[in-house]
């Protein structure tokens, strides 16, 4: 659902979703969700309005739940800090700023994959029996 918010271009929408909705239960035409205090009285509304206009069915949108899961903003927080405890964890890491007493590490960014040619065989090193 945010991401098709997301492809909407609703930017404004999809980051209340992100920040408020703690979702409890989705099934198509249903969402049931904890809201976070700060919420905007309308939320609701608004979104079941924008999936029904996208989707052509009608949606009934409910914030008065409980016991909803994390917010979108909540588990990247929550996936962020277990990176950076990796990171942190990590031997050379922890070597490098006991080495360098006040560091702190900013940012993280993951390296991209790189696919590694394959090496073809040497000629003159097959298996020859003569």
């Amino acid at each position: 659902m945010v991401k098709l918010v997301g492809e909407k271009r609703e930017i404004a929408l999809q980051m209340e979703i992100e920040r408020y909705v703690r979702p409890v239960s989705f099934a198509p035409g249903r969402l049931t969700f904890e809201p976070v205090t700060g919420m905007s009285a309308n939320l609701a509304n608004k979104l079941s309005s924008r999936l029904k206009e996208w989707t052509g069915r009608q949606w009934f949108v409910i914030a008065n739940g409980e016991g909803g899961g994390e917010t979108v903003i909540e588990v990247n927080r929550r996936q962020v800090a277990a990176v950076r405890a990796e990171v942190e964890a990590d031997p050379f890491v922890a070597s490098i700023m006991a080495a360098f007493p006040g560091t702190v590490i900013a940012n993280i960014v993951e390296a991209p994959k790189v696919a590694l040619p394959s090496i073809p065989d040497e000629p003159g090193d097959e298996d020859d029996d003569d």
